[in-house]
C-alpha cells in the first residue's frame, strides 16, 4: 500500500516538471533565442578574424563567416514570423527593427516587409526613434512616406523629433544625389544601375535648387518645433556630423540652435559648429572667390571668439571643452590658413645648427618635419 501511495505521489510531483518542459516559449524568449544565434555567429566570426594570420585568411573569413552574409538572411524571416504571429506583443517591434537594422533600408524583400508591418501595426511605438535614424540616410520614396507617417501618427515627442530630423536629412541626401548626378555622368550611370527605372527617371527630373530649398525648410521646421525635445548629447552629434557635410540646411539648423535653444550647452556646441562650417566653406571656395572666402573666415573667427568667451566650459562629447577647441581653431585660422604669415619655428638644420624660420623670410623654404620613436 505504501509503495502505491509513494508511486502516485512521485508521479504528482514529477508531472508539473513535464508541464513546464512542454510549455511553449514566450515571444520574448523566442526573440532572445534568435538573438543568441546571431550573437554566437558574430563571436565565431570575430574569433576567426583574430586568429587569421594573412590578408588572404582574413578575406576568406569575411567571405565565409561574416554573419551579415551567412546568418542574417536566414534569421530575418524568423524574426518576421515572430512579429507577424505576435502583432500586439511589444517584442514584435524589436524583431522588426532587428530586420531593418541588419538588412538595411530596402524597397524589396524582408526589409520592406518589416517596414510594412511597422507601418501597419506599430506606428505609435516609442521605439521608432532608431528606425527614423536609419530612414534619414535613405533617399527612396518609401523612406519619405514612412517618416511622414511616423511624424503624423506617433504620439511620443522624442520619436516625433527624430522623424522630423530624419525627414530633413532625407531631403539633404536626395539633394546631394541629384546634384552629383548632374555633375558626374559616372555617378549618374551607377544610380541608374542600382535604382528601378521609375525612380531613376524621377531623380533626373528633380531640380537641385528646389530640393535644397526644401531641405533648408525641413531643418528649420525641426529646429523650430522639435529640437527642444531632443537630448543635448544627440544634438551635439548632429552638429558635429554637419560640420563636414557642406549642407546649407545643416547651417540653418545650427544657426537656429545658437539663436533659440534655451540650453546653454546646446548653444555652445552650435556656436563652435557654425564657426567650423564657415571655415570649411571658405576653404572649399576657388581662388576666384577670394573675397567671399575672406568674409566667411571673418564670420568664422567671430563665432570662434564667441564660443571661447561665452561657452568655454561646455564639454565636448569626445574630449575637452568648447573653449579649448575654439582656441585651437582660432590659432589655425589666424596663423596656418592660406595667405597668413607662418608662426616662427625654431629647430636644428641638417648640419645640427640652431635656426629660426624668421631668418629665412623672403626666401623659398622647405620644412621637413619628422620624429623618431
Amino acid at each position: 500500500m505504501h509503495r502505491i501511495v509513494g508511486g502516485v505521489l512521485a508521479l504528482m510531483l514529477f508531472t508539473p516538471a513535464l508541464w513546464a518542459q512542454d510549455k511553449p516559449a514566450t515571444p520574448a524568449e523566442q526573440y532572445q533565442q534568435l538573438l543568441k544565434q546571431y550573437q554566437e555567429a558574430m563571436k565565431t566570426f570575430q574569433d576567426a578574424l583574430k586568429d587569421a594570420k594573412t590578408p588572404e585568411e582574413r578575406q576568406k573569413v569575411i567571405t565565409e563567416k561574416n554573419p551579415r552574409i551567412t546568418s542574417t538572411p536566414k534569421l530575418a524571416p524568423k524574426f518576421l514570423e515572430l512579429a507577424e504571429n505576435n502583432p500586439k506583443d511589444a517584442i514584435a517591434v524589436d524583431a522588426l527593427l532587428w530586420v531593418v537594422s541588419n538588412l538595411g533600408i530596402g524597397t524589396k524583400g524582408d526589409s520592406s516587409k518589416a517596414m510594412d508591418l511597422l507601418l501597419r501595426d506599430h506606428m505609435d511605438s516609442d521605439k521608432l526613434g532608431r528606425l527614423c535614424q536609419l530612414l534619414g540616410s535613405g533617399s527612396d520614396k518609401k523612406s519619405d512616406e514612412m517618416l511622414r507617417a511616423i511624424l503624423a501618427k506617433n504620439s511620443h515627442k522624442s520619436v516625433q523629433a527624430e522623424a522630423s530630423l530624419a525627414l530633413a536629412q532625407h531631403q539633404n541626401s536626395l539633394a546631394n544625389i541629384v546634384n552629383r548626378m548632374k555633375d558626374d555622368p559616372q555617378f549618374s550611370k551607377m544610380i541608374e544601375q542600382t535604382r528601378d527605372k521609375d525612380t531613376f527617371e524621377e531623380l533626373k527630373k528633380m531640380e537641385p535648387g528646389n530640393l535644397e530649398a526644401e531641405c533648408e525648410k525641413a531643418f528649420g521646421e525641426f529646429a523650430k518645433q522639435y529640437a527642444s525635445d531632443m537630448a543635448p548629447e544627440r544634438l551635439a552629434i548632429i552638429c558635429q556630423q554637419g560640420v563636414f557635410s557642406g549642407s546649407k540646411g545643416m547651417e540653418v539648423l545650427v544657426r537656429m540652435l545658437l539663436e533659440k535653444d534655451p540650453r546653454r550647452e546646446v548653444r555652445g556646441i552650435a556656436c563652435l559648429a557654425l564657426g567650423q562650417m564657415q571655415m570649411q566653406r571658405a576653404n572649399r571656395l576657388p581662388e576666384s572667390e577670394a573675397k567671399a572666402a575672406k568674409e566667411l573666415q571673418q564670420e568664422s573667427e567671430k563665432n570662434f571668439e564667441l564660443a571661447a568667451e561665452k561657452y568655454a566650459d561646455v564639454k565636448l562629447l569626445s574630449r575637452g571643452t568648447v573653449g579649448e577647441k575654439a582656441q585651437g581653431e582660432l590659432f589655425d585660422l589666424r596663423h596656418l590658413s592660406v595667405g597668413k604669415e607662418a608662426p616662427d619655428v625654431e629647430g636644428d638644420d641638417q648640419d645640427g645648427k640652431k635656426f629660426k624660420l624668421s631668418e629665412y623670410k623672403g626666401k623659398v623654404v622647405l620644412l621637413d618635419f619628422w620624429s623618431q620613436f
